[in-house]
């Protein structure tokens, strides 16, 4: 991959995470209109580089397509948002980094989920919002990575 083309999608991704974060934080809410053309840019980058390397794209989105079939089979406890936005980020980032930030923004939530209950300000029903565990951990992926290499 192009480095400048690395770079392009890893700070596109952030600041797409940091959009839709925030609006899940706040808002309880995805924008829509954001995770399409997200997606888009993502195709055309990875066309831009080879047309065989949106292949690379469509397979970073399976981790939110398994997100959006889990949200369907549970009545919704896990966000159908949350599931376009996976998708997303993974045509920006591919397979294996979509996967690690993924894996860390669970870890990240687990953690808060304790420490809500450490306190007592909610229980295990209390619902809180994923998108904003995903920047802090698409931040330890690329830490990781850079390290590994």
């Amino acid at each position: 991959m192009e480095l400048w083309i690395d770079k392009i999608r890893i700070t596109l991704c952030f600041m797409f995470l940091l959009l839709e974060g925030w609006q899940d934080k706040k808002r309880k809410k995805i924008l829509l209109l954001p995770v399409f053309i997200v997606a888009s840019a993502g195709i055309v980058l990875c066309f831009m580089q080879s047309p065989k390397d949106v292949v690379y794209a469509v397979i970073g989105a399976i981790p939110g397509a398994v997100v959006l079939l889990l949200a369907y089979a549970t009545g919704e406890k896990i966000g159908y948002g949350d599931g376009f936005v996976l998708m997303a980020s993974g045509v920006l980032l591919g397979l294996r980094m979509n996967l690690l930030m993924l894996l860390f923004g669970l870890f990240l939530a687990a953690i808060n989920s304790v420490w809500i209950l450490i306190r007592k300000k909610g229980n295990r029903k209390t619902q809180i919002p994923f998108v904003p565990f995903l920047l802090p951990g698409l931040t330890l992926s690329i830490a990781l990575t850079v390290q590994g290499n």
